[in-house]
Order: C-alpha cells, then structure tokens, then sequence
C-alpha cells in the first residue's frame, strides 16, 4: 500500500505541474466572461486538477496493481462525473442547470449500478441510495470549492482512510492550489507578492464532480459532508430570501468570509478544513454511533461558530 501512495502522490504533482503548463496555450483556464463580480483574480488560472488526479490514481492502480484502495474504486461514475464536469469548465457559459442536473443523475445511476453488481458490496435499494446521495455530493462540493485549498484539503483528509491512494492524488495536486502561487497581476518577471497571487491550478467543475462522487463511494468519507451541505444551504437560504435564484454563484459563502478577513488561502482552508474533519477522531478511535454523533454535531457546531465569529468581524471593519 505504501508503494500505492507514495506513486499516486508523485503522479498528482507532476501531472498537475505538466497539464498546468499546457493549459494556457490550450486556453484551459478558468472562465471570467460575465462573472468578474465573484472571480476577481485577472490571472488566467488552469482548471486541471480533477484532471490531474483522475490520471494520477489511474496511473498508480495500473503500476501498482489496485493498491492502495485504487483498484476498490467505482472508476465508471468517477470518469462519468469528471466528463460532466469537464463539459462545463470547457463549454462557454457552461453547461445549463437542467442539463447538468440531468448529467448528475445520470452519474448517480452509474454509481449505483456499480455499487449494485455483482463485484459490488452494496444492495440494490442502498446502491440507488448511494446514487443519489452522490447528486447532492456533486452539487455541495462544487459549490464548497469557492476558496483555494478547501476541497482539496477536505477530500485529502477524508479519502485517507478508505482510499489512501485516491487522497495520495489529491495531496499531489494540493499544493499547486494552495501555496504555490501566480505573481500578482501587472506584476514584471521577478515582481509582485506570490502570496496574494492566483493558485497555478484549480480542480474545476471536472474536478469537484470527481471527489464528490468519490467522497459518496469511499466508505466513512461521506460524513465529511456536514460543512460542505451546511455552507450550501446557508448561502442558499440567503439568496432565495434576497429574491435570487439560489444556483447562481456569490461571494458568500465560509470561504469567501475568511478571505475577506485577510487570511492567507492556506491558513483559511486550515481552518475550514479543520473544522470539518472533526469525524475523523470518531473513525480513527471509536466505532460507536453516538461517537460519530457528537463528531458530526461538533462539526456543525464549529461551521456556525465560524460564520457567527467572520460576520461579526466583517461588520466590525466596516464600521472602523
């Protein structure tokens, strides 16, 4: 298993280091065009990380024979959900929400049909369960993927002890979307604060679709959920009462709240990161449901501390 890791994690950086270098001159890069009110950044940032990690754990199954709990994977929903995904970061304008919700059931029925075979572990009802707990996944770590390091950050650490090969991937890929960072815009060769720049690589809609499904497939990495769905209906909540439809994208969510605090994108995805791994002490130490409970709970129980603590001190500044 070691040697499983250890490729995937080698794989993840170099195939995100070689794809990003590419994706320029292929115009891979994350779209703007009408949307420079919640993507600020001017640098064009390529959008390969899901690529990068779907290559990279394929790449380390096949050298290392499904070590690592890569070979355990639903590989047909993973590759379905990164195509979808794919189709809306290339796309102009994207995919249409009906088409891509269309595309999400249609990647839940492949997880549960995998699930559901006769190589599977799952029955039948559970499978289509598990099918469309991967829609609502899909959909809650697009939108948890705001902020630099936060998806990745939360798939690393929950895909650890179910899929050690598959978080190895991610890991690789982490650090080109955290602290390795684009010069800041305007900036000459040699110029500019790296530390407020772009990240050299974004996971994209290819990417959050991957781990979402991922995170529904592998067993215990599902829990990790409760601050990505938390965010998601809180943000959500609030743009339905402002009359807004509650799928287009603000600058509101928990992410965006530490960044507005200042925060360096790695200390902010700590936080964040930290904050909703509290399950792992329950899987890690105990097997008792109340032990995961009261993960679960302290989990919540932080992300509501958090949004109480950065809006209280958004208002602060503002009226300084």
């Amino acid at each position: 298993m070691t040697g499983a890791v250890l490729w995937a994690a080698l794989l993840g950086a170099l195939a995100t280091g070689l794809m990003a270098a590419a994706a320029r001159g292929l115009g891979w890069i994350d779209r703007r065009d009408g949307l420079e009110d919640r993507k600020p950044r001017e640098q064009p940032v390529p959008v390969v990380g899901g690529a990068a990690i779907l290559a990279a754990a394929a790449l380390a199954r096949w050298f290392t024979q499904g070590g690592g709990g890569l070979g355990e994977l639903p590989w047909t929903a993973l590759c379905g959900a990164f195509l979808l995904g794919l189709a809306d970061d290339v796309l102009p304008g994207g995919l249409r929400a009906k088409h891509k919700l269309l595309g999400q059931l249609l990647v839940g029925l492949l997880l549960a049909i995998e699930r559901s075979a006769p190589i599977g572990d799952v029955e039948p009802l559970h499978a289509v369960a598990l099918g469309l707990l991967a829609v609502v996944s899909m959909n809650a770590i697009n939108t948890w993927d705001h902020a630099d390091g936060l998806t990745g950050g939360l798939s690393a650490v929950a895909l650890a002890t179910g899929a050690p090969g598959l978080a190895a991937a991610v890991a690789g890929y982490l650090p080109f979307n955290t602290f390795l960072r684009q010069a800041a815009a305007g900036a000459g060769p040699g110029e500019g604060d790296r530390s407020t720049g772009a990240p050299c690589a974004m996971l994209g809609d290819s990417g959050s679709h991957l781990l979402g499904v991922a995170l529904v497939a592998v067993p215990g990495a599902a829990w990790f959920l409760v601050l990505p769905l938390l965010d998601l209906a809180r943000v959500a909540r609030a743009r339905i009462r402002r009359g807004q439809p509650f799928w287009v994208g603000d600058r509101t969510h928990l992410g965006h709240r530490l960044e507005a605090l200042g925060l360096h994108p790695v200390a902010g995805a700590a936080v964040a990161v930290l904050a909703a791994s509290t399950p792992l002490g329950a899987i890690l130490f105990s097997t008792k449901p109340t032990a995961l409970a009261l993960a679960l709970a302290a989990a919540g129980g932080l992300y509501i501390a958090l949004v109480a603590l950065t809006g209280e001190e958004r208002r602060r500044r503002a009226g300084a």
